[in-house]
């Protein structure tokens, strides 16, 4: 098979046989920078996909795995394009799939993961999922080309930590007991910063990097993806780096990317890309992921695979896949909550207005409100706006939820408004954890009117200095009142609010 003695060859020239293995086998033992392509050969690059298997109803959390019959269904797919697959756990599912490709005799081979859960705690576990990984690799040595133990336990924001010390107790272990190359997985920045003494056990460094969880758009995907890569190879020069996770998810909720980061065309051109950086610069990259898993939710988490969960081609995918093609679309659709759309509420504001509303995402309060729609609105982003109609006799407002945004790296929030001239003060209002509220007059922070009549208001988030602006839960508008401080009745158009 000439597949497997290509892959074999990963990291292979470095392999002795068990009972002739050294007690610290390492990559710096070799006089320049080694990369998987130089054992491998160009043919195998690019072609390394992360893969879990888990279905509508099934998860790793419930002990529900795919059968059998799923798992060749998927590995048949992936096997049309991909020659090396990374499973993640010495389970049931993990065993299943090096079954199924010995027993199909697809031409896959597998670095095969041992999942470390939270210490102390999973000690037990832990130790179960170490040996239940040694007799796999042995057992399946025609399959298995390397062994990872534990997936980003080490990054300070991981929510399974292990300490570095037991890490290396457990790397040591697996490789006194297989004849494979043994790595661990973390974060670009974990190994950048404290990887030294880890990086002296592993025979790989395998790293991660998700430019889209760090507000990288796609302009900037390659080239951040890029130089976190060269980071890892100066603070560990001649030593063999894998991106072992590196995707773009095709829906994104939340705060913690640019807004609608989330794309199918933005997914395809960020495959395309680094796949093509990585064969010309002879890097391994496991893309990640295979298929959608909505097990992890059904925000941004669910939605990095090349395929939907029911096994249909993504854009990105299609091409290569006519058989998969979808009858429907194959991510959910913006706009999201406005919850979920991160710094920039205009984004959903000038996506649909009337759908954010029914949402429950901007809503009107008090009796002083007597209207609240959406209209066209000529120079509107997007061509519409929310107006509110206040009656001047009562309190009132609108706020929008924010759930818990992370304004921290913000320094304005600024909006356009559409007002009378008698309005000289508009409470805006911040809310943060533990209703912590605080207010200025918005009215004070006006940057200029524009020929159409809007005008353009920007706040410095520092005139909330009693909020919490990592945790900002409600942003609102209230209370137009004239110079004696007597509420105006008065029509109020909202347009392009964001944080900056």
């Amino acid at each position: 098979m000439r597949a497997a003695a290509i892959l074999l060859a990963f990291l292979g020239a470095m392999v002795a046989p068990a009972c002739q293995r050294p007690a610290s086998r390492i990559i710096s033992d070799t006089p320049r920078s080694v990369t998987p392509v130089d054992l491998l050969g160009d043919e195998w690059q690019g072609r390394a996909i992360a893969y879990s298997g888990y279905r509508d109803g099934q998860s790793a959390d419930s002990g529900v795995h795919p059968s059998r019959d799923q798992v060749a269904e998927d590995l048949r797919i992936l096997a049309k394009n991909w020659r090396l697959i990374r499973v993640y756990s010495a389970d049931r599912h993990g065993e299943d799939v090096l079954e199924v490709i010995r027993r199909e005799k697809l031409d896959l081979k597998v670095m095969l993961g041992l999942w470390l859960a939270r210490e102390p705690g999973a000690e037990e576990g832990n130790a179960r999922q170490i040996a239940n990984g040694i007799r796999l690799a042995n057992e399946y040595k025609d399959v298995v080309v390397a062994v990872n133990v534990g997936n980003e336990v080490l990054i300070e924001w991981t929510a399974h930590p292990v300490r570095q010390d037991q890490v290396i107790r457990y790397v040591r272990e697996v490789k006194a007991r297989v004849t494979q190359p043994v790595t661990v997985a973390d974060n670009y920045v974990w190994w950048r910063d404290y990887g030294t003494a880890l990086a002296r056990e592993v025979d790989f460094i395998t790293m991660h990097s998700y430019p889209l969880w760090e507000r990288k758009d796609i302009e900037e995907a390659l080239e951040y993806t890029v130089a976190n890569y060269q980071s890892v190879r100066a603070a560990h020069p001649n030593r063999t780096i894998v991106i072992g996770e590196a995707g773009w998810a095709t829906y994104t909720e939340g705060h913690l990317h640019v807004p609608r980061g989330g794309d199918e065309q933005k997914q395809q051109r960020y495959y395309e890309e680094l796949t093509e950086w990585a064969r010309k610069n002879r890097v391994t990259v496991f893309f990640f992921e295979a298929f959608d898993e909505p097990w992890k939710g059904t925000g941004t988490e669910g939605h990095w695979g090349l395929f939907t969960v029911d096994r249909k081609a993504k854009p990105v995918m299609q091409a290569l896949y006519p058989e998969l093609m979808p009858d429907g679309p194959t991510s959910p659709t913006y706009p999201e909550r406005i919850a979920a759309s991160g710094p920039d509420l205009a984004v959903a504001l000038r996506a649909d207005l009337a759908q954010v509303i029914r949402d429950g995402s901007v809503n009107p309060l008090g009796p002083g409100v007597s209207a609240f729609d959406v209209v066209p609105i000529d120079g509107a982003e997007g061509g519409t706006a929310l107006r509110l109609t206040f009656t001047g006799e009562s309190w009132g407002g609108v706020y929008f939820v924010l759930g818990k945004h992370d304004a921290s790296a913000a320094s304005v929030v600024a909006m356009r408004l559409r007002l009378p001239d008698e309005v000289a003060r508009l409470e805006l209002k911040l809310v943060g954890p533990e209703t912590s509220t605080q207010s200025v007059n918005l009215i004070e922070h006006a940057a200029g009117r524009d020929a159409t009549g809007w005008t353009t208001f920007t706040v410095p988030l520092a005139e909330f200095d009693e909020i919490d602006l990592s945790q900002a839960v409600v942003l609102g508008l209230w209370n137009p009142s004239d110079r004696a401080a007597k509420l105006v009745p008065c029509e109020v158009i909202i347009d392009d609010i964001r944080f900056e």
